[in-house]
């Protein structure tokens, strides 16, 4: 027994020294991780002289060894090298880990002084095992970031050719990524375009897009299309009345833009080429309508991102303050509401727009395309349609098709329908107890757009299918009409032997199959510019132009007042160069709320007014931008030049870009005056503009 008691002593004294001893080390990496000191902006594919950057190494893969107290660590050590030359070195303590491994390791902050190439290397150490880690970068000063932004600009305007434009600013912002023309040309294709195409989201938008253009072809070929026209035409039948109709059309579809562009854009054309319309002045409105109402309204696809990123914000404040309630409320949802009144942009643009329609008054290259196109008498939309796009006849409506406008409304009405039921059924929890709104912010909007617009494919031919017509009117499916077409499909020769041509369904399924297909083929040129769109944004995030604008605005020392129009400047500057709302507003509010917080001790005003002015910000500098979405969309969806849409857009969202900030942002932020009369003096700017410009 004596024995046995010694034994189990033993043991236990071997398992006290093996537990206290660290038995794992480090076997591979995923590679390294480099994030901006100044901005915090993570995952940089460059370098800026003399900008200090923060390394670190992800993707830790660990493997289990014997190891004694003797011989661990107990730490990770780390010595981080550039082109050979220790710059950082340090330690990460083991000892509190309790078996939860680190996947990612800070190994210190380095800085580059030349231009050129630099490898990075990290050496990482466990019980005396080290592990390499390198990746070489290219640096260069900050101001070579805006290469691509300038020669998008300049590219575009003078080739007057958005698909070289953008395809050339890709290549040459890879090669400046790569630091030579082979690497550049094989990163061009292999990694910006085909990342764009692959991307999850960016397969959705391209998916729900088809569908819907189809469904969109289906209503035209119905002859939906020009019974919904004619309809309208009773009403509108002036340049007025029937811009200030497609006006409304934008306004209702307020869940989402996309729909909206599509819908307003492929519905409206017919109408208002009857009353002298220029196809600038029709994608003018469904650009500058679309992205500020689905921005604004708390039931669209917009809410859960942008509430998303909102409650980021305010945990990280909460954390700080070391509390768990704010003076503002802790509800994301709450202070996006809140913020609604200080959104200036997409308020005065939608003033600015319906003083334009209702007034009948443009300015600018705006004034020339509507001048040549009402002078003339036009009804082909004038100088700025792009006839090369889509041929009218190709889809008409056969002459025996009664042109019937429910044809267009059941369907859109189905669309909406099954799109607003799949948002709230996607965001519901099953309690019974939500909200309406919580549902929407819990909602899946890619995958509701998705199945939405296919389902409403399917929904939208079996409506036309049980419609029937002869000799251009509209008969209804009775069993005898029912009958007759059975025997003339199955009995063919017999039938027509002894009776004349029945009844038949308004649109057959060759008919409707060929139609659908063709709608497809119409946006195709569409996605393709937003594919180079989606590269050209990704390169200019790359090559660091987000990076440069971030050190402009936000490196210097500004009042707490001037935070509003700090925050809607740079969102403007960022939305234009990169092209995505969504994207600025993701890397904008981590820069900008916590400090704003601070610097403002809390005060709700410029609080609110910072977070509206980074939301209205994003959507101004994206409807500016030639590689944005919703400008490429707007621009093919009204079969509209996009260089001709960005042109005579642009005056106008620059001014009220200033408008912002001279009636909102500054005087709010300042407390000159309050918020409504913010809004109340946007109204008369935007009357007053319209009047005397």
């Amino acid at each position: 027994m004596r024995k046995v008691l010694t034994a189990f002593l033993c043991l236990a004294g071997l398992l006290t020294q093996f537990s206290s001893a660290f038995d794992y080390i480090i076997v591979g990496t995923e590679g390294l991780l480099l994030v901006d000191e100044a901005s915090g902006i993570l995952n940089i594919k460059t370098l800026f002289i003399g900008d200090p950057v923060q390394v670190h190494v992800i993707g830790l893969e660990w493997a289990q060894v014997n190891a004694t107290a003797a011989t661990s660590t107990d730490s990770i050590l780390y010595k981080t090298y550039v082109d050979g030359i220790l710059q950082a070195e340090g330690s990460f303590d083991l000892t509190d880990v309790d078996r939860e491994l680190p996947t990612q390791v800070d190994t210190g902050v380095i800085t580059v002084t030349t231009n050129g190439a630099h490898t990075i290397q990290v050496v990482l150490s466990v019980n005396g095992e080290p592990i390499e880690t390198e990746q070489t970068y290219q640096a260069f000063r900050a101001g070579v970031s805006l290469i691509p932004l300038i020669l998008v600009f300049f590219l575009a305007l003078s080739t007057h050719n958005v698909e070289i434009s953008l395809f050339t600013t890709i290549f040459v912002g890879a090669c400046i990524i790569a630091g030579n023309i082979k690497q550049g040309f094989q990163d061009m294709l292999s990694i910006y375009i085909l990342q764009a195409m692959a991307d999850e989201g960016h397969v959705y938008v391209i998916l729900f897009t088809l569908f819907i253009s189809g469904v969109v072809a289906l209503i035209e070929k119905s002859g939906g299309m020009h019974g919904f026209t004619a309809q309208v035409g009773r009403f509108a039948k002036t340049p007025r009345t029937g811009q200030l109709a497609a006006f409304v059309c934008a306004l209702c579809i307020f869940f989402d833009d996309y729909s909206n562009l599509l819908i307003t854009g492929l519905g409206m054309s017919p109408l208002l080429d009857t009353v002298f319309c220029a196809r600038e002045l029709l994608a003018f409105i469904c650009d500058s309508v679309a992205a500020p109402v689905a921005s604004l309204t708390p039931v669209s696809a917009w809410i859960g991102f942008e509430v998303g990123l909102i409650q980021t914000e305010l945990d990280r404040i909460m954390v700080m303050e070391g509390t768990e309630t704010l003076s503002i409320g802790t509800s994301a949802m709450g202070v996006f509401l809140k913020t609604i009144g200080y959104r200036y942009y997409p308020i005065f643009m939608l003033f600015l727009m319906a003083s334009l329609l209702i007034l009948q008054r443009h300015s600018g290259p705006m004034l020339i395309a509507q001048r040549k196109t009402q002078v003339y008498r036009r009804t082909d939309g004038g100088d700025g349609r792009n006839h090369a796009a889509v041929d009218v006849n190709v889809n008409a409506p056969s002459e025996d098709t009664p042109k019937l406008w429910w044809n267009m409304v059941v369907p859109i009405l189905v669309l909406v329908f099954l799109i607003l039921w799949l948002l709230f059924g996607t965001g519901h929890d099953g309690t019974g107890t939500q909200a309406i709104i919580d549902m929407l912010q819990e909602s899946d909007s890619f995958s509701a757009l998705l199945w939405g617009t296919m389902g409403s494919s399917i929904l939208t031919y079996l409506f036309y299918m049980v419609q029937f017509k002869k000799d251009g009117k509209f008969i209804l499916p009775t069993p005898s009409v029912l009958w007759a077409h059975m025997q003339s499909m199955f009995r063919k020769k017999e039938y027509y032997e002894n009776h004349e041509k029945p009844a038949t369904p308004i649109m057959g399924l060759y008919e409707a199959v060929h139609s659908y297909i063709y709608g497809l083929a119409r946006i195709f040129p569409a996605l393709i510019v937003l594919v180079l769109a989606w590269s050209t944004g990704s390169i200019m995030t790359a090559v660091g132009t987000d990076r440069l604008f971030s050190e402009w605005i936000v490196g210097g020392t500004f009042p707490p007042q001037f935070l509003p129009t700090i925050g809607f400047f740079m969102s403007v500057i960022m939305a234009l160069a990169t092209g995505t709302s969504w994207g600025t507003m993701a890397v904008v509010f981590p820069l900008l709320l916590v400090p704003t917080w601070i610097a403002s001790g809390g005060d709700e005003t410029i609080f609110y007014s910072t977070i509206a002015g980074v939301l209205s910000g994003a959507v101004a500098g994206d409807s500016m931008s030639p590689i944005s979405d919703t400008t490429v969309i707007s621009s093919l969806s009204t079969e509209c030049y996009l260089i001709n849409h960005v042109i005579t857009q642009m005056p106008y969202a620059m001014f009220t870009v200033f408008s912002c900030i001279l009636v909102g942002t500054l005087p709010v932020g300042y407390s000159v005056w309050s918020n409504g009369v913010s809004i109340l003096f946007g109204l008369v700017v935007a009357i007053t503009f319209v009047l005397t410009v």
